[in-house]
């Protein structure tokens, strides 16, 4: 099954929305994590807390970043009489149809 439209910098969109995502993430837990903690802000705690975040959020949300993007790319961009027949085509044929463009 294609992860893409076909298109030219699919892949860029979804990157994006995973960096918004991430970095928002990350910078509203520091604003918490200092809030929270603001006469004596345990830096080195903090720091191994969110650079482990750093490493570990954006893996976890690519698949749903991606479909995000997705879900973006579709809304404004609908589904082309181009782009029905040829998911009708794989429908039909199974997943070895369109494996090699995918």
């Amino acid at each position: 099954m294609r992860r893409t439209r076909g298109v030219d910098g699919h892949e860029l969109g979804a990157l994006t929305v995973a960096m918004v995502l991430n970095v928002g993430l990350v910078v509203s837990t520091v604003g918490v994590a200092v809030a929270l903690t603001v006469p004596d802000v345990p830096v080195l705690p903090i720091y191994v807390v969110l650079a482990v975040a750093a490493l570990v959020i954006p893996v976890t949300t690519w698949p749903l970043t991606h479909t995000l993007w997705l879900a973006i790319d579709l809304r404004v961009r609908p589904v082309g009489p181009a782009e029905a027949a040829d998911a009708a085509a794989w429908l039909a044929g199974g997943s070895e149809a369109t494996s090699a463009t995918a």
